[in-house]
């Protein structure tokens, strides 16, 4: 099988660029005109795209690479929306899609555009190449992953359950390498977080400012926020996060570290592990959340008039409960956690999710990690935050995160996700076309293609 990688990687890029190009930014999100494109691309290769549109503007792309159906459909699934941009705190244009220093720069070139782009290529591929499939390859993009899925998978689901008759499904939200000691740990998002809006709602004694007092409602949510930001919920690791911290220790040369891994598991020895580790902080903080529930303050409201002393005084949290936990137990830790002062009023509430990490799937995506980075590990991992993986729990599927990303010296994949001067790789997108048509070479019985 004669395949130029080079000009697979290239093709790829191109296509990520022209993607980043659309302003798909949540709200207002506007989809339909990106999935118009690619779906042109995709009729010009001979297939049959279907654009769903769930309402107005808000888009999906849909596609399917029919196999012999003799194994059940491999699901390619990504969103095609955007976080908002600081424009000003960029250093180029952020819907410019500009390739500099060999790195694609905009908003989307991780999250989660790369993602599309690489299984989009990947599923040409496999057509262009004329493969005997056991399996449907099925494409979906969505819109929406960014505010909830209601135009994008959450009404997909519902609305065209069939696109997800699959054994197994890769999505974003995983697949860049962690380094500890050394060794690059390749994460197979086999779990997530859920979510949770909580706010503190402190109250006071309105009054006119010229005359202060000490009943004032935004002192009192001020002393409890500062008596959180020194606190922390129960450590209470689920299955996903033993297996991660488990077999991250198993894949370590030097026993002390594997040691300090295995703590991490351990609340009484949690603290003094996690300092001693040979990792950047902002892997530390990883390790550290995914252990516990969070909840962050991201939003404060008070006040009416700047002369006037305010009645209440809100600070809108954003909870990440782990999976397997209630709401109940969430609010009950957050008040915990908040203390006397405040009441805590849960306005939404998500579970999180978690997929057998122990299938075909994962075997497939650690073999294809060892064929590209023999020294790399496929490690199993709960991701802190959530994906569109969440509305599939309910059917006989497992979705794994996998988008595969060399570690690079100086660049933290949570930095850059949402975050100023997005940007990814062109090595690393040749990295992941190579990864995801090896893992569905293997879930479809292809042999070694070269």
């Amino acid at each position: 099988m004669d395949i130029n990688w080079k000009n697979e990687g290239a093709e790829a890029v191109e296509r990520l660029r022209g993607m980043i190009r659309f302003d798909t930014v949540n709200p207002p999100g506007n989809e339909r005109a990106l999935v118009e494109w690619l779906a042109a691309e995709l009729r010009a290769e001979g297939l049959a795209p279907e654009v769903i549109v769930s309402e107005g503007e808000r888009a999906n792309l849909a596609v399917r690479l029919k196999g012999d159906g003799s194994e059940r459909p491999l699901l390619l699934m990504s969103h095609l929306d955007v976080v908002p941009v600081e424009q000003d705190r960029w250093s180029c244009p952020p819907f410019a899609a500009e390739v500099q220093d060999g790195f694609v720069y905009g908003r989307g070139a991780i999250d989660s555009k790369l993602t599309g782009a690489v299984q989009l290529q990947v599923l040409l591929l496999c057509h262009r190449l004329g493969l005997g499939l056991k399996r449907d390859l099925v494409l979906v993009a969505a819109a929406d992953e960014e505010r909830g899925g209601v135009y994008g998978m959450e009404w997909l689901a519902r609305e065209r359950p069939e696109l997800f008759d699959a054994e197994f499904g890769l999505n974003e939200g995983g697949g860049f390498a962690l380094v500890v000691d050394g060794v690059p740990l390749y994460t197979v998002q086999v779990g997530e977080k859920g979510g949770a809006d909580v706010d503190l709602v402190a109250n006071g004694q309105p009054g006119h400012s010229s005359v202060p007092h000490d009943d004032n409602a935004v002192f009192h949510l001020a002393q409890v926020l500062a008596r959180m930001a020194g606190g922390k919920m129960p450590h209470q690791p689920p299955a996903s996060v033993r297996a991660f911290f488990a077999a991250a220790a198993a894949a370590m040369p030097r026993v002390e570290v594997a040691a300090d891994l295995r703590a991490l598991l351990d609340p009484a020895a949690h603290a003094t592990a996690l300092a001693r580790l040979p990792v950047n902080e902002p892997t530390r903080r990883m390790f550290d959340a995914m252990v516990r529930n969070t909840c962050a303050p991201t939003i404060l409201q008070a006040g009416l008039k700047r002369n006037v002393i305010p009645s209440a005084a809100v600070a809108q949290l954003s909870g990440r409960p782990l999976p397997d936990v209630d709401a109940e137990t969430f609010v009950g830790q957050v008040q915990a956690l908040a203390g006397e002062g405040v009441d805590c009023q849960l306005e939404t509430f998500r579970p999180g999710v978690e997929f057998d990490h122990r299938s075909p799937l994962f075997a497939a995506v650690a073999a294809a990690v060892k064929r590209f980075d023999p020294v790399g590990v496929a490690v199993p991992y709960m991701q802190t935050g959530g994906t569109d993986a969440r509305f599939l729990t309910d059917r006989d599927i497992a979705v794994y995160g996998f988008v595969p990303m060399r570690h690079e010296e100086g660049l933290d994949f949570f930095e850059l996700c949402h975050g100023h001067d997005e940007r990814v790789s062109v090595d690393n997108i040749l990295c992941g076309v190579q990864a995801i048509f090896d893992i569905a070479c293997r879930l479809n019985g292809v042999g070694d293609y070269g």
